[in-house]
């Protein structure tokens, strides 16, 4: 490995150990709680060093929203290469949601947090899959296709943070809450 290679290795991995830093303070503090010097605390250099990879906080939560995305955006890709059906497909998407909120709790919150950052290229091709699920369900029906899409996001987005904040609802009390939650999306889905 060549000196720039290795210089480079060793940026990467920095650029790494901050967005690690980031993750782990706001697993502990919540995402109000990050700065760039508990950052810089956290991974045992000087704020200096965070700012030659962030120019800002905003900036760095950009970084970790959109990192967050792709990983969702991979997932997405899997289902599409292995299921056809729509219906199916929706089903697949709406877990695929459910695990990985449950799974990234603190990215997805941020994720879906009413602060993210303007869609990149993923976001948007992952909405376009979606839409033309929808678009198929709906018979071509565009006129049909924002309402369906907007209460399919209410469904998942909603049901994902009642059971976030309320883990332990007591009319749901010795049911999995994952169970309930593929319960109202296959009522969903077969309404359609």
């Amino acid at each position: 490995m060549s000196h720039i290679e290795r210089r480079q290795k060793e940026k990467e991995d920095i650029k790494q150990r901050i967005l690690d830093a980031a993750r782990k303070i706001a697993a502990k503090e919540g995402w109000h709680a990050l700065t760039i010097r508990k950052i810089a605390d956290e991974i045992e250099y000087t704020p200096p060093i965070v700012y030659e990879y962030f120019e800002n906080k905003e900036d760095l939560i950009r970084e970790i929203i959109y990192a967050g995305f792709s990983m969702l955006s991979k997932e997405i890709s899997d289902a599409r290469q292995s299921e056809t059906d729509p219906k199916e497909l929706l089903k697949i998407l709406s877990l695929i949601h459910w695990d990985f909120a449950f799974g990234n709790i603190e990215l997805y919150q941020l994720m879906f947090s009413l602060e993210k950052p303007v869609p990149n290229e993923e976001m948007i091709s992952n909405m376009r899959f979606i839409e033309s699920i929808f678009l198929d369900l709906a018979n071509n029906n565009k006129e049909l296709l924002h309402d369906l899409i907007f209460n399919w996001m209410c469904l998942i987005q909603g049901a994902i943070s009642i059971i976030m904040k309320n883990p332990s609802l007591p009319h749901q009390e010795g049911k999995d809450p994952r169970d309930i939650y593929i319960n109202m999306i296959n009522r969903f889905i077969n309404s359609l």
